[in-house]
């Protein structure tokens, strides 16, 4: 009978490689769909974005006027930009951290991410570990912009770095974070209902039609005396 061959360097690579194959997918990124003009930034270069196009940690994503774009995150979070705004993929991995430059971002957590997965915007940070939120920035009545922040399903767990302050925002709920520092009560708001939160084309529009300056009343009437 003959003895089986000893595995040899260049098998287990491949095996090595075959094994750690699924990691190395699912710690990267993919848009899974996007409408009008999409960039990435990597590197300093710009690139044209079309659906199934790769991106990786530390790119930009930037939509223009009536464009928008799904990217799939780690296998395990979607996030969808509206039109101009602006992400910065800081983290992808073991952890997901999105940084909200410009405009708005809606994130739906599905899977598993041990590090947990946030939103940053400014000086505010949404984190969650299982839920489908929105976040954008609203006008400059201060020295910064406002932040607003809702929940679609879930739980959000609010802070704002600087003064350490959190809040707990609950499915329905919205919170107003007044030039990026303090943190209104949590409620609910009307123009929150009118989002549009689908990220799947085959269920229907993906872009988001929503007014957010004009629902910004909403807001002003509620939070400033």
């Amino acid at each position: 009978m003959t003895a089986p061959k000893p595995f040899s360097h260049r098998t287990l690579l491949w095996a090595l490689v075959l094994l750690l194959f699924p990691v190395l997918v699912s710690a990267q990124g993919v848009i899974t769909y996007l409408e009008g003009s999409v960039t990435i930034v990597r590197a300093g270069t710009s690139l044209v974005a079309d659906i199934g196009s790769d991106v990786q940690e530390r790119d930009t994503i930037t939509t223009g006027p009536r464009a928008t774009a799904v990217i799939r995150l780690a296998g395990a979070a979607d996030i969808k930009l509206r039109e101009n705004s602006s992400v910065d993929l800081s983290t992808i991995g073991n952890s997901v951290n999105v940084d909200l430059n410009r405009g708005g971002v809606f994130a739906r957590v599905f899977g598993q991410i041990l590090g947990g997965f946030a939103v940053v915007a400014d000086t505010v940070v949404g984190g969650v570990r299982g839920t489908e939120f929105f976040v954008a920035y609203g006008r400059t009545i201060e020295d910064l912009p406002d932040v607003w922040l809702c929940v679609n399903s879930g739980e959000v767990e609010v802070t704002v770095v600087p003064t350490e302050a959190t809040m707990p925002v609950r499915e329905g709920e919205g919170v107003n974070i007044l030039a990026g520092m303090r943190l209104t009560d949590a409620r609910r708001y009307r123009w929150t209902e009118r989002l549009n939160w689908n990220m799947d084309p085959a269920a229907g529009p993906v872009f988001d039609e929503t007014d957010l300056d004009g629902a910004y009343a909403d807001l002003l009437n509620q939070d400033y005396d």
